[in-house]
């Protein structure tokens, strides 16, 4: 009897945590693939990342490039960031994008830090594929202008504002040489 007791007693200890973790499982950020355009003037690389929302709040995990994939872009100009729903998947809200660079400054053109969204702001919609160019703030003109920053490290996905759980989206990012 006694060790039915353990047994059960170790079954529902087994059974709260297997709850618990995927009640509060995070959201995910899958580096799904990598595609090169070497044929191209531009020679063409592309980043591809599958997003998850967290079953909880519907956000995702802030997300640095693999050193694989890091080593992929070094070298490169970044181009283009898309963002769209991927298909067959849950829609998401309306959410911002930033993408930052090793030092925390977002190549899309925040102005504090990747706190407010400027090119990225409202780039993830519910039914649409958006797409934006990088852009750099330029502190004493208190200006925005095209900015294609040479890659010369990894680079961090962060998204804001994402609140549908399960949400499933696509984010891309370009680059040229």
């Amino acid at each position: 009897m006694k060790s039915f007791k353990r047994i059960f007693r170790l079954f529902m200890l087994v059974v709260v945590f297997s709850f618990n973790s995927m009640a509060f499982a995070a959201g995910t950020v899958t580096q799904l693939t990598r595609e090169n355009y070497p044929d191209s003037d531009l020679h063409i690389k592309k980043l591809i990342f599958l997003c998850t929302g967290d079953a909880a709040d519907g956000s995702v995990p802030n997300t640095a490039t693999s050193t694989p994939n890091t080593s992929f872009i070094k070298g490169m100009r970044l181009f283009q960031v898309e963002a769209y729903p991927t298909a067959g998947g849950t829609a998401p809200d309306a959410a911002d994008v930033f993408i930052l660079d090793a030092d925390g400054m977002d190549l899309l053109g925040s102005v504090d830090g990747s706190t407010t969204a400027y090119r990225g702001l409202n780039l993830i919609h519910a039914t649409l594929k958006y797409a934006t160019n990088p852009d750099l703030y330029r502190l004493g003109q208190t200006s925005h202008v095209d900015y294609y920053p040479l890659i010369t490290g990894a680079l961090t996905l962060k998204v804001k504002n994402q609140a549908t759980v399960n949400a499933n989206y696509t984010i891309v990012l370009t680059f040229i040489k």
